[in-house]
């Protein structure tokens, strides 16, 4: 009888040993990505609505913050490790956490990048992230050249388009001009257009305007010129 407590008792023990060491264990957890869109380090994601494509315009570049979208139970962010696989008609480049993508010279069109996070015990998870490059800025005057006269001041408007939902970044820089031609040019921005001030000297003669726009999300400059006739 004795000899069969001190089995069950023995046996109990075992048991509670073995429990007792599971729950001291360690428990390794792979990381985990966000679902939905990765975020950009201004925290501004612009998608093609009902595709889920982040925009990236020809010839600028996103940065995105992938600390953002992963989570580790057992793992600092600091800890993971990051890789990406881009898809064509891109170029990437991977600095800690922070992933710069952007376009090969002059292409536009549809790609991907996949971005794997990977804890210090080889533990992984991967997240395609789909990117639409485009090439949608325009600036459109109505007969291609302004026309003035000679000691005159005219007000211009000039219609610019942009991908949806990109307008309201845009920083226009002051106009340039050849001081030569014209005494002043001014500029108002509105949604989807401007409005050109410019006052010419006495002289007859052709010049031009010169006109450049940020997209700083998109880290690119948009380039535009607008020839003027100064004339009787």
């Amino acid at each position: 009888m004795v000899r069969s407590v001190l089995a069950v008792l023995v046996g109990l023990l075992a048991v509670c040993l073995l429990v007792f060491c599971a729950c001291r264990s360690n428990v390794d957890f792979p990381p985990a990505l966000e679902p939905g869109a990765v975020p950009d380090t201004a925290l501004v994601v612009k998608t093609i609505p009902g595709s889920g494509y982040v925009n990236i315009s020809k010839n600028g570049y996103r940065v995105f913050n992938l600390d953002s979208i992963v989570t580790d139970d057992d793992d600092e962010d600091s800890d993971i490790s990051w890789s990406l696989s881009p898809g064509p008609l891109l170029n990437v480049n991977l600095k800690d956490s922070l992933a710069e993508i952007g376009p090969l010279p002059n292409q536009a069109g549809e790609s991907y990048v996949v971005f794997t996070a990977t804890d210090p015990l080889g533990l992984s998870v991967s997240k395609t992230c789909p990117i639409l490059v485009f090439d949608e800025f325009r600036v459109d005057t109505l007969l291609g050249t302004i026309a003035i006269k000679p000691d005159s001041t005219k007000r211009v408007a000039v219609a610019y388009g942009y991908r949806d939902g990109l307008e309201p970044g845009l920083e226009w820089e002051e106009p340039q001009i050849d001081t030569a031609w014209l005494k002043t040019c001014s500029l108002s921005v509105k949604p989807d257009s401007l409005v050109l001030t410019v006052e010419a000297r006495d002289s007859s003669g052709t010049t031009g305007i010169y006109l450049a726009v940020d997209d700083p999300v998109n880290h690119v400059t948009f380039h535009h010129s607008i020839p003027v006739a100064i004339q009787q």
